[in-house]
């Protein structure tokens, strides 16, 4: 098959196809030893991908700079939702380089839900969206910025305390909808001696029961999602801009490897349990190359033809 037939068919496939397949696929894979007090943990995250600088694509994803002085190429801005224990991509939304992860993001909330623990960073940060995940029954440990939480309600011991969060004053001023206060649990706590103040929120109130310092250890886990972006930027692409002409190629191209990540995390979570090892100490790059060489090698396609 030349590149102007798998071209075409990609075009005649769409991206929701693409899209759908992942979603069908994906499942969690971390073991009930993986869980926190029974809850899963997620986290979100979001990178971004550099595309070829096409008119198609400047105009769905944006680029870097000013409207008349536009910098570098366009950039397609992605947040995934990942189960720590197993690094598993459980989803993806896709927007431009200047849509707010937040905002992304609210594609992504059906994932958290009744036995759900989601950890986020300060970017994710939402009002609504806490009021939204709660009644999902979803619990949550977020890093805040440090202007927020500031009404305290009660001090309780080791390190953590009561406040109440209000609707943003800007919110006030456009007379929208707004959402109620809410009372959180602050742990604040500062990393080797650093002078920056780690600020953390959750809806785990009782401080007895999950302890303040238990509670920053589980959110470090969070750069476990980190770590998924780097197996998908870094180990599973040959260059560091897409290939695709076409947004519509783009998204094909963002979703597609994430199949492929999913299906390697499978086999390292099956070879984890065999080994009777730990999933964080089995190699994704090994993992890789034996997909590779089992996988795409004998059906004699290659790994690096080009697409649009």
């Amino acid at each position: 098959m030349n590149k102007s037939s798998l071209t075409r068919a990609r075009q005649r496939l769409g991206w929701q196809v693409v899209r759908d397949l992942h979603r069908a696929v994906v499942r969690p894979l971390g073991q009930d030893s993986d869980l926190f007090r029974g809850l899963r943990v997620l986290a979100l995250d979001g990178m971004l991908l550099v595309v070829p600088d096409s008119p198609g694509n400047r105009e769905a994803f944006g680029k870097s700079g000013s409207q008349r002085s536009p910098l570098g190429y366009p950039m397609a801005r992605v947040v995934a939702v990942a189960e720590c224990s197993s690094h598993a991509v459980l989803d993806a939304a896709i927007g431009g380089w200047k849509d707010s992860e937040r905002i992304v993001s609210d594609d992504l909330d059906r994932h958290a839900g009744e036995g759900t623990l989601l950890l986020a960073d300060r970017g994710l940060w939402g009002l609504a969206r806490w009021h939204r995940l709660r009644e999902q029954g979803a619990h949550l440990l977020w890093r805040i910025e440090q202007r927020k939480a500031r009404r305290v309600q009660d001090v309780l011991a080791a390190g953590s305390y009561l406040a109440r969060i209000e609707p943003s004053k800007h919110s006030k001023a456009a007379r929208t909808v707004k959402a109620p206060p809410t009372l959180v649990r602050v742990i604040e706590y500062q990393l080797d001696g650093r002078a920056e103040v780690v600020r953390l929120i959750t809806s785990r109130l009782d401080h007895n029961k999950y302890k303040a310092e238990e509670l920053a250890a589980l959110y470090a886990r969070r750069w476990e999602i980190e770590l998924v972006s780097d197996e998908i930027k870094s180990h599973q692409r040959d260059r560091p801009v897409l290939r695709s002409q076409t947004p519509d190629g783009v998204r094909q191209e963002i979703f597609a490897p994430l199949i492929v990540h999913h299906a390697t995390r499978e086999l390292l979570g099956e070879a984890a349990r065999l080994a009777q090892s730990p999933a964080e100490r089995t190699s994704f790059v090994r993992a890789l190359h034996v997909v590779r060489r089992s996988v795409i090698a004998p059906c004699g396609f290659s790994p690096l033809a080009p697409t649009t």
